[in-house]
């Protein structure tokens, strides 16, 4: 009987783990520095969460690869008045418990948005709409209360059932109608499975593994199939080495920079700002602490953008530099100090050796730099309330031209937006004004030109260039294609061999 009850045991045991091996078999595993903070599309802003509900929402537009919006949930949509949108939704979609997707659902996941009640993160953004009206069951009308020309680019907001779209937030459970559901949530990770009859990738498991070391060696082992970008350059030659990895890279619209602050005494002169971006040799640095793969940037889209215009490259020049530090009154000392400058940066060590590699080329032109390095949420607080000189960051995902009101406009200063250097210039906030209320996608490029030229002749932020996606595959997948926003979409459609 004991001998009959352990086979019986062993063989249960056996098949678990034959099906454990099948089901493996389709299981794509993604590792990430971080983990989603939720999945609800009303709350989510850091990377990690918006690249994992690319899998689980939709919206009712999403963004071509120039960042122009086309048709998702929607089919058709007209704009008959400048207040005023109507979108025809399409049928026969339904969400991951079965339902239908309507008109409803669409008007009470935005109206859920704007509602102060619920305090989603996501307000601001949507702050031109004044309510949504059903009109059908898949026809919706959006009233603004001002003009809105980025309300398209920001309608890729994944959309919930009516049920739940003004129910507090929960970030481990949600309801989308993408082509993935949510089948688990752990410490560890979180699994997805697929819903429709789309892509190759049966299921994919998202494993939180926050040192970059440890995720390049579970990519060696086996243990995991792909991972993308939070990953020193110092880790890039080891991991070509390892012949069973692939290493893709391509450059992205992450925009590396260098911030200001107008309203000091010495980085105030627009010629004091020029001089530090001239006496920055950019080749350098990128080649020093990047193994080359950063693109060099002049403004915040990148080329590919429908928005973006060409602006002449500023060049490494400690001649020019230096001059313009005489005509700003910065003489050299006997010491041949001219001045110490504060830089804040963040405790990151990547940030940490750029900023002092910056500090010994502006060592080169008289300019003493004092790095002060801050843990994160003190480093971010300080930049916010304007207490910084110069400071290292950089901007994440760009994708909505309104990017240059948020860090340019005189209205836009903390804590209303994002100009942390404390700019102003009325003429630029007329032309900011005029592009996001413009109807015509020509002349808003018209205007944005304008801006990014202005921008960039007063030296309001000193741009290094754009950071590189890198995309690292283990050898049971294939077809991968690095974005440049860095989203993980093209993840359905890779093969898995076994």
């Amino acid at each position: 009987m004991k001998i009959f009850l352990l086979r019986s045991i062993l063989c249960v045991l056996l098949l678990a783990g034959c099906q454990q091996a099948e089901s493996d078999r389709d299981l794509l595993r993604v590792g990430l520095a971080q983990l989603p903070i939720t999945v609800d599309p009303r709350f989510a802003t850091d990377a990690a969460s918006v690249r994992v509900q690319d899998f689980l929402h939709r919206g009712l537009l999403r963004l071509d690869a120039s960042f122009n919006a086309e048709a998702d949930l929607a089919e058709r949509w007209s704009h008959p008045e400048p207040l005023l949108w109507h979108f025809r939704i399409k049928q026969g979609i339904t969400f991951s418990d079965g339902s239908p997707v309507t008109a409803n659902d669409v008007a009470a996941t935005l109206n859920a948005v704007i509602d102060a009640k619920l305090v989603s993160p996501l307000k601001a953004s949507f702050s031109a709409i004044e309510r949504v009206e059903v009109d059908s069951e898949h026809q919706i009308t959006i009233h603004l209360s001002k003009p809105d020309a980025s309300l398209l680019t920001r309608l890729n907001l994944g959309i919930l059932p009516a049920s739940i779209a003004s129910a507090p937030h929960d970030a481990h459970k949600t309801i989308g109608c993408g082509p993935y559901k949510l089948t688990e949530w752990g410490e560890s990770g979180i699994t997805l499975e697929r819903r429709e009859n789309v892509g190759s990738v049966a299921k994919i498991r998202f494993n939180g593994v926050k040192d970059p070391v440890t995720r390049v060696l579970k990519l060696t082992r086996g243990e995991l199939d792909f991972v993308q970008n939070d990953l020193p350059p110092h880790l890039l030659p080891y991991i070509r080495e390892q012949k069973q990895l692939n290493i893709q890279t391509a450059p992205s619209t992450t925009f590396s920079y260098i911030g200001l602050n107008m309203q000091d005494r010495v980085v105030g002169d627009v010629r004091v700002r020029k001089a530090l971006a001239l006496a920055l040799d950019r080749n350098k640095l990128k080649a020093a602490l990047f193994s080359d793969l950063p693109v060099l940037a002049e403004t915040v889209l990148t080329a590919s953008h429908w928005a973006s215009n060409p602006l002449p490259v500023t060049p490494f020049d400690l001649t020019e530099a230096e001059s313009l530090l005489d005509q700003a009154g910065f003489p050299r000392d006997k010491d041949g100090i001219r001045f110490v400058l504060n830089y804040r940066t963040s405790t990151d060590p990547i940030r940490l050796r750029l900023a002092t590699a910056i500090a010994a080329m502006w060592q080169q032109v008289g300019i003493k730099v004092s790095i002060e390095s801050l843990e994160w949420g003190g480093f971010y607080a300080r930049i916010k309330r304007g207490d910084f000189q110069v400071f290292s960051l950089a901007w994440v995902g760009i994708t909505d031209p309104d990017i240059y009101r948020w860090i340019l406009h005189t209205e836009m200063w903390p804590p209303k937006g994002a100009n942390r250097g404390r700019y102003s210039n009325p003429q630029v906030d007329s032309w900011l004004d005029a592009a996001a209320a413009g109807e015509s996608q020509p002349e808003r490029k018209l205007i944005y030109a304008k801006i990014q030229q202005k921008m960039q002749q007063d030296k309001v932020y000193i741009p290094l260039w754009y950071d590189p996606v890198i995309a690292v595959s283990g050898p049971r997948i294939s077809g991968f294609k690095p974005m440049p926003d860095g989203n993980l979409r093209g993840l359905m459609d890779v093969q898995i061999k076994n």
